[in-house]
């Protein structure tokens, strides 16, 4: 098979040469899980014959003319014994025009046309569809053209038969065996990526930029678990979180690095789930090596881990990233930002810790009803000199709760703050978009 480089090599995770105390490495090392993962990493083939296109058995990015976004992809899972596959994707689509919340177009991959972009309420609204078995393989597949960017997808097993597309009673869902996410432990995220490079002739918006780099200017990721104590000095759980450092990141610098506290949303997620729906790895070191931002540590939080949240993060969090990294300590030097429920956990900050840090990222996320939003007044004094920034897509729920938690802050006097609104909806697609306009226009500027 002939295998042409993309704009994205295999990349390879760095990991740290020495693993700083209280850290655990991946369970499978992440050099490997990259090197195996090439459809993450945006590789392609072309000029396929029909013999070798029929012979593949993993999923694959194939670069074709014929394909409305310049590219198809083929989704591959060996199952030969199996009776019925199915897989589901964030790939039902729907134009700027057509559509609202919580309504979508639903417009299927084999309809897409350039500037539409991909619309569900949330993931039980993924459309799925059944996969077709090449019986001399054992290879299930299912082939179609997707737009430049991160794609999640999962398969789903078995069934009862007859049953609709959506029901999956007695089946069983799994990541894709070749193309697994990156988790510290497995079953912590239900999702594998396919990254899809961008072709200029074919697509308008390109998302390249959460493919990642070929020249191997690439940060490195680590693991720390660590103890959370709780209010009355008790250990009530050992999680963990994950640590981006840049690539070039000097512990002894002079200058010690700007450090943002990242966290997901409701769902099943981690602390890997910005690292593989979100890609922020790959687009953090896009923008430090392409436009000109300075480089910073990115800390990756399990807002699962315990239900005190807000004070978990100051207590125990903080403390142990300035004691492991370079990183600064003072207000003006700290962010907090994350993804719905991670945008309500950036708010819990600004409620219960507003001196402890200066940057505040709430993406599609703020006080989700007027119950919620009821009777509470943000600290103006520790607030107003802060950097607020409110931010959700277009067709989704979470342009309300911004709005909501905007409202408060002008009643409670708070100044300094801005909205930004992208076309998307309540996803990551959305939120990485969120995440590029945050950290280009916003964060530590």
């Amino acid at each position: 098979m002939k295998r042409l480089l993309s704009g994205a090599l295999a990349a390879v995770l760095l990991l740290a040469a020495a693993v700083p105390a209280g850290a655990s490495e991946p369970a499978s090392a992440a050099e490997n899980w990259y090197r195996e993962q090439s459809a993450a990493q945006g590789d392609y083939v072309r000029n396929l014959s029909t013999r070798e296109f029929e012979a593949l058995t993993e999923t694959t990015i194939i670069r074709d003319s014929d394909s409305p976004t310049g590219y198809y992809v083929t989704f591959r899972y060996y199952a030969p014994d199996a009776e019925r596959v199915r897989i589901r994707g964030e790939w039902s689509f729907a134009t700027d025009r057509g559509s609202f919340y919580p309504m979508s177009d639903n417009i299927m991959p084999e309809q897409y046309q350039d500037g539409m972009f991909p619309l569900q309420v949330d993931q039980n609204d993924w459309p799925a569809f059944d996969m077709e078995l090449n019986r001399e393989t054992g290879v299930w597949h299912y082939t179609i053209a997707l737009p430049s960017g991160t794609w999640s997808y999962r398969f789903i097993v078995g069934g009862v038969e007859g049953a609709a597309l959506t029901d999956y009673t007695d089946a069983f869902q799994e990541t894709d065996p070749n193309n697994r996410p990156l988790e510290r432990e497995p079953g912590e995220q239900n999702n594998s990526q396919v990254r899809v490079p961008f072709d200029p002739a074919k697509q308008s918006v390109d998302n390249s930029i959460q493919l990642p780099r070929t020249d191997g200017k690439r940060g490195s990721l680590t693991y720390h678990t660590y103890e959370a104590v709780g209010y009355g000095g008790e250990l009530v759980d050992t999680p963990a979180i994950a640590v981006y450092t840049p690539y070039g990141y000097d512990a002894n610098r002079l200058e010690p690095y700007n450090v943002l506290y990242l966290s997901h949303g409701a769902g099943v997620e981690s602390e890997m789930s910005w690292w593989n729906k979100g890609s922020v790895g790959n687009i953090t070191d896009n923008l430090f090596a392409d436009y000109g931002v300075e480089p910073f540590v990115i800390v990756l939080v399990n807002n699962y881990a315990v239900s005190f949240d807000a004070y978990n993060l100051v207590n125990n969090i903080v403390p142990l990233v300035e004691e492991l990294y370079n990183v600064r300590t003072d207000p003006e030097g700290k962010a907090v930002a994350g993804f719905s429920a991670g945008g309500r956990y950036a708010q819990d900050q600004m409620l219960n810790n507003p001196e402890d840090f200066r940057w505040y990222g709430l993406f599609s996320g703020g006080f989700f009803d007027d119950a919620s939003a009821e009777g509470v007044t943000f600290d103006a004094e520790a607030l107003n000199g802060a950097h607020i920034y409110l931010a959700a897509g277009s067709k989704e729920f979470g342009l309300l709760a911004i709005q909501r938690t905007s409202e408060v802050l002008t009643e409670s006097g708070v100044t300094g703050y801005h909205s930004h609104v992208v076309t998307g909806g309540h996803d990551w697609f959305s939120i990485r978009q969120i995440y590029v306009d945050y950290v280009l226009n916003e964060l530590f500027q």
